[in-house]
C-alpha cells in the first residue's frame, strides 16, 4: 500500500508540474567540490579544480596559452538535461585572468558528438578580455561556433562597457533565446544591475542576434579560449559558480525594443 501511495503521489506531482519533466532545469553550485554530470572538452589538456571564490566553493577551468596551431582552450559540457532547442543558461563569473587575448562565457545548442580536438558547433555568450587587461577592449559577444578549422562567426558585439568589468568583481552572465533571437547580458553582483554598452547603434543592456537556426537544439555548457597567440601569454583560468540551464526566458525581460 506504502508503494501504491508512493507511486500515486509522484504521478500527481508530475501532473501538477512540481516534479520536472525530462526538459527540467538543471543547477549546479558545485559545493560537493566535483563535477560529475559534466563532460570535460580538454584538448590540450587543462586542470579543472574546486577553489573557494567569493565564499563559496566554485568552479575553475584552466588552460595552458598554446599556440598559434593549437591555442588555449577548455570547456565543460553538462550532460545532466537533454539536449533542448529553446535555452536560458546562466553562471556566475567571479574571477579570470588578465591576458592577452581571452573569451571565457557560455555555450547553448553545443552538437554531439563533442569534439577533442576542434571546437564544439553552437552557439556562445562570450566575455572577452583583451590587450592585457586593458578596460576599453573589453566586449560581450555572441558567437557562432562551427567547428572544425573553422573561425567563430561574430553576431553580436557589446563594447565600451560601462562598468567595465574586473576580475576583482563578481558578475553573472546570462543566455537566452526568445523571440526569434539570441541574446546576452552581464550583470554586476554587486549592485544588480546590468552592465551597459554600445552594441553599433544604442547603448543598451543586453546584446542580441538573430537566431538563424543552424543548431536547432542541443546542449549546454562552459567556455574559454585563448584567441590571441601572438605573444606568449598566461593562458585562461576562469572561475565559475551556480549554473543554471533552463529552457524559459528570464522573467521581466523585455525582448521587443530591438
Amino acid at each position: 500500500m506504502v508503494k501504491l501511495n508512493f507511486e500515486f503521489l509522484i504521478a500527481s506531482l508530475l501532473v501538477l508540474g512540481f516534479i520536472g519533466t525530462p526538459y527540467a532545469d538543471t543547477f549546479d553550485d558545485f559545493n560537493d567540490g566535483n563535477d560529475d554530470g559534466w563532460l570535460h572538452y580538454d584538448p590540450i589538456p587543462g586542470k579543472y579544480s574546486f577553489p573557494i571564490e567569493s565564499g563559496s566553493t566554485a568552479y575553475k577551468m584552466e588552460s595552458v596559452w598554446g599556440n598559434i596551431l593549437n591555442p588555449g582552450r577548455i570547456g565543460s559540457i553538462n550532460m545532466q538535461e537533454p539536449p533542448h532547442a529553446k535555452f536560458h543558461i546562466e553562471a556566475d563569473l567571479l574571477n579570470w585572468t588578465y591576458n592577452w587575448g581571452e573569451d571565457v562565457g557560455l555555450l547553448a545548442r553545443m552538437q554531439e558528438p563533442i569534439p577533442s580536438y576542434f571546437l564544439p558547433e553552437g552557439y556562445a555568450l562570450l566575455f572577452r578580455n583583451d590587450r592585457d587587461g586593458q578596460a576599453l577592449s573589453r566586449k560581450l559577444m555572441i558567437v557562432k561556433s562551427e567547428g572544425g578549422i573553422h573561425f567563430p562567426i561574430f553576431l553580436a558585439k557589446g563594447r565600451l562597457m560601462n562598468p567595465a568589468p574586473d576580475p576583482s568583481g563578481d558578475y553573472r552572465l546570462k543566455f537566452w533565446s526568445a523571440d526569434g533571437y539570441l541574446w546576452g547580458q552581464m550583470i554586476d553582483k554587486s549592485t544588480g544591475k546590468a552592465i551597459m554598452m554600445w552594441d553599433g547603434k544604442n547603448h543598451t543592456d543586453r546584446i542580441y542576434a538573430l537566431d538563424d537556426g543552424d543548431y536547432a537544439r542541443g546542449r549546454s555548457g562552459l567556455i574559454a579560449y585563448v584567441h590571441i597567440v601572438s605573444y606568449k601569454a598566461e593562458g585562461v583560468s576562469p572561475i565559475f559558480d551556480n549554473f543554471y540551464s533552463g529552457t524559459e526566458a528570464p522573467p521581466a525581460m523585455d525582448t521587443t525594443n530591438h
